[in-house]
């Protein structure tokens, strides 16, 4: 079994200047659609680590991502180049991009925020939301999100906990909380934002209003807006899939962590038999 979901190979550059970084995806980050591609929760979270290099020492958060796969993105080498597209104090935009050999396999953006300390009234705080907490939920047979064995980001890369829907029922909403196991790379902590992305690339798997197996209904980008920086180990989702004869679907998110609702997340999904 592999130790983390990716392995750096090798890093050159500056936040200023702009970073590369060589990786390879280990088995751990293999997703349900075909056995050497990755599922798009570990590209995310390798995105937004991307995106934190140029945070200024902890002086800023991701504030939001957002993400166009241009395909699968598959186990093995893999380049991620960030590079500082606005600078800032209070906000600063990094473009990322995500490339196997020749071919760009994602293209994101990210935005970064000042963490301040503002004073604000009772009725300016947003009203409380929060989720039933893990220890409500149900395990879940992550078998059904796919056929196969062995190592995989939604096997056993993640533990997942389903309090509606799940991989094991069909309906148009969903909730769950998810764990990740194992870090990105060996020796570093994983971040709140790193495990929201990770987590919100599940959407559209806790609430599909069509059967796995039957149907095709793979995301093809992912937006997250964070309202904070998640805390804790646990990230949960509240999701909502709509999908159209025309052949597309579209997930919403509400992002959670075990103290409320922290941000947002929607998927734009292509749809088809079979």
């Amino acid at each position: 079994m592999s130790e983390s979901v990716a392995v750096v190979t090798a890093s050159s550059g500056s936040p200023e200047a702009g970073i590369a970084e060589d990786l390879s995806l280990t088995s751990l980050a293999r997703g349900p659609w075909q056995a050497d591609a990755a599922h798009g929760g570990a590209p995310a979270a390798l995105i937004v680590r991307a995106a934190e290099a140029h945070c200024d020492g902890g002086k800023l958060r991701v504030g939001s991502l957002n993400m166009s796969f241009y395909g699968p993105v598959m186990l093995g080498p893999v380049r991620i180049e960030s590079a500082v597209l606005k600078p800032g104090r209070r906000q600063k935009v990094i473009g990322i991009r995500l490339s196997a050999g020749d071919r760009t396999a994602i293209d994101a953006r990210a935005v970064l925020i000042r963490k301040g300390d503002v004073e604000l009234s009772e009725e300016a705080l947003p009203r409380p939301e929060s989720l039933p907490g893990p220890e409500t939920a149900r395990d879940v047979d992550r078998r059904k999100w796919a056929d196969g064995e062995g190592d995989a980001f939604h096997r056993n890369t993640n533990t997942v906990l389903a309090i509606e829907g799940g991989p094991d029922q069909v309906g148009h909403t969903g909730s769950g909380w998810f764990r990740l196991e194992f870090p990105l790379v060996d020796g570093e902590p994983v971040s709140g934002a790193q495990r929201a992305a990770a987590a919100a690339d599940f959407g559209n798997g806790l609430a599909h209003p069509v059967p796995f197996g039957e149907f095709l209904f793979v995301n093809c980008d992912l937006n997250l807006a964070l309202l904070r920086e998640p805390e804790g180990d646990w990230i949960g989702l509240e999701s909502r899939t709509e999908v159209d004869p025309g052949g597309s679907g579209l997930t919403a998110t509400s992002v959670f962590d075990e103290s409320g609702r922290c941000g947002s997340a929607t998927q734009v999904l292509y749809v088809d038999r079979a």
